[in-house]
């Protein structure tokens, strides 16, 4: 039981039985000094102590008896009055207990019974004359008129404070809904702006794709085709034309690019496809053993997230193949519950990462490409190698809660 209500209930008990013991030192001091009454002392004892074992043993808060309780303490009460109008100080608390314990019906036939006897001791006790008994009822229809009003505004105020606490409950559902309302509606927001932002992706891939498919990529084919009509119909006879042959072959690597860039905007791998089941089909085409991991679980990331992690591992691959001198490459796709982790390593020849993109030859490109890409998604990427002894790359992606593919 909450403390404040044990509180409650203990004020409740202990109420009457103070106010008795008040009671009965101020009639006894009364009796003394007045000299009156001295005779009923033996019987207010007795009465008294009656009155506090009746309290304390068969009080509400211990028996469930409150009808009962009541009828004796008001009989009680009334004979303790009668004998000393002083008994009054314990007779108004039946103006609390009656409230409290009894039922509706009898709540305001008991609360007249206390007017009745607390009437009585305001003129001394029981009338013992008409002019006393017309002053007694008086006295008894004031009384029991200001308690019904003091008790009408207890229960209003009672009810208001049910009410409130109704209100209040019901303000807090509200408000819980409200909240998940607006949870819900953020994860809605969430989810339309990151299609609208892959939809606005691809449609970017597209356009982009189709112009270089009709400009660069025709244009190169067209002079492909012209090099060699030309070289066909002797137009390019000649013991030496390097010149031309370089011109070829430029044309021919341009046209080269232009595709890859073409697959680049338009990856056939994740079409109808999962990023591990891509990823797998690029180390199968490798031109070296690769062994591919996945840990964690697998679930759907945006589209440009994907595409990003794909092209990591073809670079990764290719750059392994024309540099590395590696037998065997291990690629690692680790889904986290905020981030997914793409890890390539081979037992190559190494290199000093510093150095990188100061080649003279050009080289070291590769790595530059993988930190742009990852940069337009928030990754970032590390390289970890040394000379003789292999090398190591780490994309990072972060991502939302995870959601489970099907």
């Amino acid at each position: 039981m909450p403390r404040d209500l044990v509180s409650e209930a203990n004020l409740r008990r202990w109420m009457p039985l103070t106010l008795l013991a008040a009671s009965f030192v101020v009639s006894m001091t009364d009796t003394v000094l007045s000299h009156r009454g001295t005779e009923r002392i033996p019987i207010l004892i007795a009465l008294t102590l009656l009155a506090a074992v009746w309290t304390w043993f068969c009080h509400p808060s211990v028996r469930n008896v409150p009808v009962l309780y009541l009828a004796v303490r008001l009989v009680l009460t009334a004979v303790l009055v009668g004998l000393n109008p002083w008994y009054g100080i314990y007779t108004w608390y039946g103006y609390v207990e009656a409230p409290n314990y009894l039922p509706q019906r009898l709540v305001y036939p008991a609360l007249g019974g206390v007017a009745l006897i607390a009437s009585a001791s305001y003129i001394g006790g029981f009338p013992t004359s008409p002019v006393l008994v017309v002053v007694w009822l008086l006295l008894t229809a004031g009384s029991f008129a200001l308690v019904r009003f003091i008790n009408g505004v207890v229960e209003k105020a009672r009810e208001q404070e049910v009410e409130r606490d109704r209100m209040l409950a019901e303000l807090t559902v509200t408000n819980q809904r409200l909240e998940e309302t607006l949870a819900e509606n953020r994860g809605l927001q969430s989810q339309l702006l990151t299609g609208a932002r892959e939809a606005g992706a691809l449609d970017e891939r597209a356009r982009l794709a189709g112009e270089i498919h009709d400009t660069l990529a025709q244009a190169l084919t067209g002079i492909i085709r012209q090099l060699e009509a030309a070289d066909r119909t002797g137009e390019l006879a000649g013991a030496t034309r390097p010149h031309v042959d370089q011109a070829a072959q430029l044309a021919r690597e341009g046209l080269s690019e232009a595709r890859r860039s073409l697959s680049a905007l338009r990856p056939g791998q994740l079409e109808g496809s999962t990023l591990p089941t891509a990823i797998k089909g690029v180390a199968a085409g490798a031109d070296l053993p690769v062994d591919v991991d996945v840990t964690g679980g697998v679930r759907v990331l945006p589209t440009d997230q994907e595409v990003v992690l794909l092209r990591v591992v073809q670079e990764a691959l290719t750059n392994v193949t024309k540099h590395a001198a590696a037998t065997r490459v291990g690629v690692t796709l680790t889904y986290l519950e905020d981030a997914v982790m793409l890890d390539v390593r081979d037992d190559g020849v190494g290199f000093d990462p510093d150095s990188v993109g100061m080649r003279a030859d050009g080289t070291g490109m590769g790595l530059a490409a993988m930190r742009d890409r990852l940069a337009r998604v928030d990754g970032t990427l590390i390289v970890e190698s040394t000379p003789g002894e292999g090398t190591a790359l780490v994309a990072t992606l972060p991502c939302g809660a995870p959601v489970p593919t099907s």
